[in-house]
């Protein structure tokens, strides 16, 4: 191996070719990066970012981030939740860029650092602060929640194109700044109604992406109705042999079965959305008394309804094996629902007598409460002697309170 003589110091010392080479291949490769990292970016403004929801909290600094092959992603060691957090933003910024983020291994020239603080500018748990500079973002917050929430805000201000200009490396140019951020509402929630018409376990979930990029933290599953029931019940299988077969325009509708149910409920959980399943009654039950007549009491023969025309259905509200029924529903479901809700509907029971209507909410009550649940209704279940603990969500207007049980 040849050998080349240098003085440094008035020692002399021989260094091969080889390590000479290491040190110019590891100066090149810094300087690359200390090149990129002073850049002049384009002025840019983080406030003109249109984000949804908007921040309670915007202050521009006029600078850029550059997100690039030299960024990494570091989160809290030993917190539940945070490098979760951390992966998750990973996989949506290479879903956008095509950039593979190291997290949690080596630092390189920019970071983006998603840290616990118990110090955050707000008490919410929801609560996060982002501080963006020329070689760093950081993301504070108190929980796994508020970060995930956080990263929906950096997802939100990453360029949808590379400035090729700046470098020989694609860069995502984020503008600079501060945000703190906290929700107004603690439940924000959007429904789906899969009863009606059927959407696949995968449709949920591109729903459920939706959701949490824009920070909703609930979503409600109309799971029954008139048109079809979509929830495996091992108790009584022929709701969805029978009442799963349909849906509004004749289509073949479909069901979950509790394992598709439960993998939606993990999906929503990863994302901090909890799940409020419903199971209307006693009206919007033309489906369940198709599968199983001994439920029906409007007296009506039975067949698949494929409709949008509403208060035609009730249950037999007097009936004890309709409670029988009701119970083993409440208690399947409300055994894959993690969540503390569980919502029975309530709404436009036409066709059930008022002291029917009050008597059937205040029994179904108390076994919503018997599964640990808080139980949920639309506006017409005040009507009945409710406990304080429970719901009354509103939907419509205030005469429903007064008359949810309109003849049709």
């Amino acid at each position: 191996m040849k050998h080349f003589k240098v003085s440094l110091a008035g020692n002399n010392f021989a260094i091969s070719g080889i390590v000479i080479m290491f040190f110019l291949l590891m100066f090149n490769s810094c300087s690359r990066q200390e090149r990129k990292r002073i850049i002049n970016f384009p002025k840019t403004e983080l406030a003109e970012k249109n984000l949804i929801p908007k921040p309670l909290e915007i202050i521009s600094s006029n600078n850029g981030f550059p997100l690039d092959e030299f960024t990494s992603i570091h989160t809290s060691a030993n917190v539940e939740g945070f490098k979760e957090v951390g992966m998750f933003l990973a996989d949506n910024i290479k879903l956008k860029t095509g950039l593979s983020l190291q997290i949690n291994k080596d630092k390189k020239a920019t970071i983006i650092s998603i840290n616990q603080l118990d110090g955050a500018e707000t008490n919410s748990s929801e609560a996060y602060q982002l501080i963006i500079t020329p070689d760093s973002i950081v993301l504070n917050s108190q929980t796994a929640a508020g970060a995930f929430r956080g990263i929906q805000t950096i997802r939100q201000i990453i360029p949808e194109i590379s400035n090729d200009t700046l470098s020989e490396n694609k860069i995502w140019v984020i503008p600079t700044g501060k945000i703190i951020d906290a929700p107004q509402f603690e439940y924000r929630g959007a429904m789906l109604d899969v009863s009606r018409h059927f959407f696949s376990v995968e449709d949920v979930k591109k729903y459920i992406d939706v959701l949490s990029y824009y920070k909703y933290n609930v979503l409600h599953l109309h799971l029954t109705d008139d048109q079809g029931w979509r929830i495996e019940i091992k108790s009584w299988p022929k709701l969805t042999e029978i009442g799963g077969r349909s849906e509004v325009g004749g289509e073949s509708g479909g069901f979950y079965t509790q394992e598709e149910y439960t993998e939606i409920v993990n999906y929503a959980m990863a994302r901090y959305i909890t799940i409020v399943p419903e199971i209307d009654m006693p009206g919007h039950t033309n489906s369940a008394s198709f599968s199983y007549p001994f439920l029906n009491g409007n007296g009506k023969s039975l067949e698949y309804y494929e409709g949008t025309e509403v208060g035609f259905s009730t249950l037999d509200t007097r009936k004890d094996s309709v409670y029988d029924f009701i119970d083993d529903v409440i208690r399947e479901v409300s055994s894959l629902s993690p969540g503390p809700y569980f919502h029975i509907g309530g709404d436009e029971s036409h066709v059930t007598k008022k002291e029917d209507y009050v008597y059937f909410v205040n029994r179904v009550e108390k076994i919503v409460q018997k599964y640990g649940k808080q139980m949920v209704g639309w506006d017409e279940v005040a009507t009945a002697n409710i406990d304080s603990t429970s719901i009354a969500q509103w939907w419509a207007s205030k005469e429903n309170i007064k008359r949810p049980w309109r003849r049709i």
